[in-house]
């Protein structure tokens, strides 16, 4: 596997949780003793989370999508070196939804392979990422999903599997389905970062809100090979909710290794 680049989404206005002080991707999820004063304690982010566990995943640069009000991100993540990552923004202009977001940075990741996650999600324990690296690796497939089991698919992009663990079909926040794992990070080849530019570039601007998992379907169309790895003993939450949020400060705050989850 070629250089891995982590990509990281942080251009949305995090509108569900309201006015909040700051962007949620930073807000305290709550502290921890620092590493270097052990006496003193520091905020755990859900931006920390994510730019550590790509480091242990073996990336050594990261892309942070960023729009207009994430000033403060950049202030907070500065460049990176506290996490031992060479970190980049990218400025989104025109909030158009994510696939659009991640297509500004192909320029800045060339021929590398991506690792992406979302950080307004908090995802255990930290090695998940790395794990996942590891089975794109091995699997050698256009995309390798990171799969979790939930409760709640009309909050989620879910997927269906074959036996032999390739995906065969997407189905985006479904009202009601069948259906119980979905995709929270992924990696992906230089081949699918290329079709996802072409894919952009054939969708009107006026059209409906493309997602990514609508690209991964149109991938999947197209021939490329989408396979899926159930994250064993780890868990999934977003953040993006006040209910959501509420929960992991709790268990967190609680002392709980891992925030709750979905029931598995």
């Amino acid at each position: 596997m070629s250089e891995i680049v982590g990509l990281l989404p942080a251009a949305g206005r995090g509108s569900r949780l309201g006015p909040i002080p700051c962007s949620k991707e930073i807000m305290p999820l709550g502290f921890q003793p620092s590493a270097s004063a052990p006496l003193a304690w520091q905020p755990v982010t859900a931006i920390e989370t994510h730019l550590n566990a790509l480091h242990q995943a073996g990336a050594r640069r990261a892309v942070v999508i960023i729009g207009e009000s994430k000033a403060d991100v950049v202030r907070y993540v500065g460049d990176g070196s506290r996490y031992g990552l060479a970190t980049a923004y990218v400025y989104q202009q025109h909030l158009r939804g994510m696939p659009f977001a991640l297509s500004l940075a192909r320029p800045w990741i060339g021929n590398a392979t991506t690792l992406f996650s979302m950080p307004d999600t908090l995802i255990t324990p930290r090695d998940t990422v790395a794990r996942l690296a590891e089975e794109h690796r091995r699997c050698g497939a256009d995309v390798t999903l990171g799969l979790f089991p939930t409760a709640t698919p009309q909050k989620f992009g879910m997927v269906a599997q074959d036996v032999e663990g390739r995906i065969v079909r997407f189905v985006d926040k479904p009202a009601q389905t069948d259906l119980t794992l979905m995709w929270g990070m992924a990696a992906w080849s230089p081949r699918f970062a290329d079709f996802l530019d072409a894919d952009l570039a054939h969708r009107p601007v006026d059209g409906p809100e493309v997602v990514l998992s609508d690209v991964f379907a149109a991938a999947l169309a197209g021939g490329l090979v989408i396979r899926g790895t159930v994250m064993e003993g780890a868990r999934y939450h977003d953040i993006g909710t006040p209910e959501d949020f509420q929960s992991v400060v709790l268990h967190l705050a609680l002392g709980h290794p891992q925030p709750a989850s979905n029931p598995q």
